[in-house]
């Protein structure tokens, strides 16, 4: 087999053939979807974009999202990463302990928490608390990106922008611009 016959970029072009709409909506580089895609259609004949769901909505609705540019944000959440534990994260964490928080299914491992009971615990220095808070923080930025990127109704806005109250009192004022 050639080589240009072989590879992703052929089971691309493959789903691009079979099925347009899925083609459209799969990320390039996600092969496993792209296989995924491929193996529907030849299990039951019909599109892969047949089988996945509409989205419906019960009411008009306007979803706004913030952009922002992530070195930016990066460089807020560091701050805010250290301003936790300079407001007295580590303080409210030891009350919490001592009142059952470990018990708890999520409490004690939430962003920010698990790393302050890793510090109480010995497990890590102020200094190693407050990046690992950072570096978790960051790793949920991004699957907030991820799980609204296949969303169509968030109005995406600049973050930073001047006017940005504005931009979103207009938008919300106009029920032509929500999701139907």
């Amino acid at each position: 087999m050639a080589e240009d016959e072989a590879g992703p970029a052929a089971l691309r072009r493959r789903l691009q053939q079979v099925d347009p709409a899925a083609a459209e909506a799969i990320e390039p580089n996600n092969i496993r979807r792209i296989i995924r895609a491929l193996e529907v259609v030849e299990i039951t004949g019909r599109p892969f974009s047949a089988t996945a769901p509409t989205k419906r909505y019960r009411r008009p609705s306007l979803v706004i999202g913030l952009r922002d540019d992530w070195t930016a944000l990066t460089e807020r959440i560091e701050r805010r990463a250290r301003a936790m534990w300079d407001g007295g994260l580590l303080d409210e964490v030891r009350r919490l302990d001592a009142a059952g928080l470990r018990g708890g299914r999520t409490a004690s491992r939430a962003i920010g928490y698990a790393q302050a009971l890793g510090e109480l615990d010995g497990r890590w220095g102020r200094e190693e608390a407050i990046a690992d808070t950072a570096r978790a923080t960051r790793r949920y930025a991004r699957r907030q990106e991820s799980w609204w990127r296949p969303d169509p109704r968030p109005r995406w806005l600049d973050a930073t922008a001047p006017d940005l109250v504005q931009v979103a009192s207009d938008l919300a004022r106009r029920p032509t611009q929500w999701t139907p």
